[in-house]
């Protein structure tokens, strides 16, 4: 079928005309057509791609059906006549939705936020990923936020620039922008704080800070108190803010790519030198397991649980 279009070049689209008509960044076209071969594209003798002007109303029935919250790789392929089946489907199951499914829809909610955010961030659209991050804030208070979008927005960032879909200035933008926003919202309630001191702070020579941004956000929603020392901070100079500030807890961050091994020998020492009434909570993926004296913690909402449990107050 492509073929017998293929000298009808004048009806074609091109990407820009079809991001245009359906609403969808010319990003998310590309990476669509590169992961899920679709909207498919016809390559012209002068190596320029085209589409089918029959591609605006499928993409903007894909587009309608990721709002509701279904997953771009389940959809992006489909035939108009599915969605349109999907989108039917949806309208009627909308106003008994069970419990059991109440989640699943709320996480293809959180999904379909994120995608849209990650074409923000590869466009550098400041102006509405920050629209939307504050009225996300707003809709769903802090930890929720963090759980939700930010966390799993972090996670795919750093899949995107991995696998080459983002670039290295598309990744320290999007890092820019969240630390930024994040610093703004924990800092406006810590200033008023009056309980436990903890420090924040991540090992000599770890870049990734947005971890700890992330750690501040939840503490802000408790007692504590957090002093961020943010990101290469020196062994010294952790050991010696925990005890100018009294601090009951210090918390790192240990990003996948600065590793457990290179963690390790460190956390090993700051153990040793600070106070056994200094207890140490370690996360992030390059976290190590089972050092004596420093908790592991996987989650925010497990740190938020710990942080109000008993012993903690």
């Amino acid at each position: 079928m492509l073929a017998a279009v293929e000298n009808e070049s004048e009806s074609l689209l091109t990407i820009g005309e079809l991001s245009r008509r359906t609403g969808i960044t010319t990003h998310t076209l590309r990476i669509w057509e590169k992961r899920y071969g679709s909207p498919e594209s016809i390559r012209l003798p002068s190596g320029h791609r085209r589409y089918l002007p029959q591609e605006i109303e499928r993409l903007r029935a894909v587009a309608r059906t990721i709002k509701l919250g279904f997953r771009a790789g389940k959809v992006v392929g489909s035939t108009l006549e599915e969605l349109h089946n999907l989108m039917g489907f949806e309208s009627k199951r909308s106003s008994k939705v069970p419990p059991s499914a109440q989640s699943d829809f709320l996480h293809r909610q959180y999904d379909s936020n994120i995608n849209q955010w990650l074409d923000w961030i590869a466009d550098f659209d400041d102006e509405n990923l920050n629209f939307e991050m504050h009225r996300e804030w707003g809709l769903q208070g802090p930890l929720s936020f963090i759980t939700n979008l930010a966390s799993p927005l972090i996670t795919q960032i750093g899949k995107n620039w991995e696998c080459g879909d983002f670039t290295v200035a598309q990744e320290h933008f999007a890092s820019e922008i969240l630390s930024n926003f994040l610093g703004n919202r924990w800092r406006q309630q810590n200033e008023r704080k009056t309980g436990k001191t903890a420090v924040l702070a991540t090992l000599p020579g770890e870049s990734h800070s947005l971890g700890l941004q992330m750690c501040a956000v939840v503490m802000s929603t408790t007692d504590w108190k957090a002093v961020l020392l943010g990101s290469d901070t020196p062994e010294e100079d952790i050991i010696a803010t925990v005890n100018q500030c009294g601090a009951s807890l210090l918390c790192l961050s240990v990003s996948g790519c600065y590793g457990a091994s290179r963690a390790k020998p460190i956390l090993w020492r700051l153990r040793k030198q600070l106070s056994q009434t200094t207890e140490i909570v370690v996360g992030g993926g390059g976290a190590p397991n089972n050092l004596d004296g420093i908790k592991v913690i996987d989650n925010f909402n497990e740190f938020y649980k710990w942080l109000n449990g008993p012993a903690k107050k």
